[in-house]
């Protein structure tokens, strides 16, 4: 009983802590920006729906929605690339079968240092105070997370078309992304390990299709390792897949398409092969980042 009493009253000032920190971005978003004529305030928004949700026979018939948005303020600017960001971030996960791993919901505020190597190119490091609660076994955890990652796309070069010469494809998009972080996350499992993820794309823009978006083809690699040979933090993923990409606005970007995947676990020694539809999204409200992986 003790124990629980003690639980329950940690978990209420880390609420209390989140909510004050949230207060004191509002803040800063506000005031500072009037007084200045407007702080920067870059934020960005993502989602994934998918069937099935991964490889693993048990998840074979379900359903996950996950995503994430966070709003930043660009509070200090160190040099004309460099800039100290304070944020505040949900990030959620939901499924059809209910997997404790597949409902939470984590909520974030922290800072880091941004840093643009060019418009396309960018690098963060920082810390986040996070929440995190799990719905299925009615749980929450709550600590200090710190991070770095990383962003980065293009367009390999194209040579022109001859006269006469067979249609080649409009583009050759491509981007990475990864991240290193320590702990793993709030889960007790990962509390002590530290994991590098990652997700490399490159696709070839085949065809416009006017409103209903541009068709492309493409081949990925996503990975994941951690310091502590948990197996679902240590596998590789390549696959390649077909979908229509189609910018809604100036800044929202829709892709749906269908892709096959290996995934080879090697703490278990599982390869595991999936066929799987998807709908994803994003959205940035950025004045400087740019993607240069979107069609034309």
């Amino acid at each position: 009983m003790l124990h629980q009493t003690i639980n329950h009253t940690r978990i209420k000032r880390a609420r209390t802590l989140f909510v004050a920190v949230l207060a004191c971005i509002t803040i800063l978003a506000t005031g500072p920006a009037l007084a200045r004529n407007g702080l920067p305030m870059p934020g960005s928004t993502w989602g994934n729906i998918r069937f099935p949700s991964s490889a693993q026979p048990a998840e074979s018939d379900n359903l996950l929605i996950n995503g994430a948005a966070e709003q930043g303020v660009d509070f200090f600017p160190i040099t004309e690339d460099t800039v100290l960001n304070f944020f505040g971030r949900v990030d959620y996960r939901w499924d059809t079968e209910g997997f404790d791993f597949n409902r939470k919901i984590l909520l974030a505020a922290g800072f880091k240092l941004r840093h643009y190597f060019s418009d396309s190119v960018v690098m963060s490091i920082g810390a986040k105070y996070e929440i995190d609660k799990r719905f299925v076994i009615d749980r929450s955890s709550d600590g200090v997370l710190l991070f770095t990652n990383w962003f980065g796309s293009w367009h390999l070069p194209q040579t022109r078309r001859a006269s006469g010469e067979p249609a080649r494809p409009l583009a050759y998009p491509g981007l990475t992304w990864g991240e290193i972080r320590y702990p793993g996350s709030q889960d007790p499992i990962e509390e002590s390990t530290m994991v590098f993820e990652g997700y490399t794309e490159q696709g070839v823009d085949w065809a416009d299709w006017g409103r209903w978006g541009t068709f492309n083809f493409y081949g990925n690699l996503d990975y994941i390792a951690d310091t502590e040979d948990i197996e679902w933090n240590n596998l590789f993923a390549v696959g390649i897949g077909v979908k229509l990409k189609k910018i809604v606005g100036s800044n929202v970007l829709l892709q749906y398409g269908i892709e096959a995947t290996r995934e080879r676990y090697w703490v278990s020694d599982q390869t595991l092969d999936v066929i799987f539809v998807y709908l994803n999204w994003s959205g940035w409200w950025d004045p400087r980042a740019v993607r240069r992986d979107l069609p034309e």
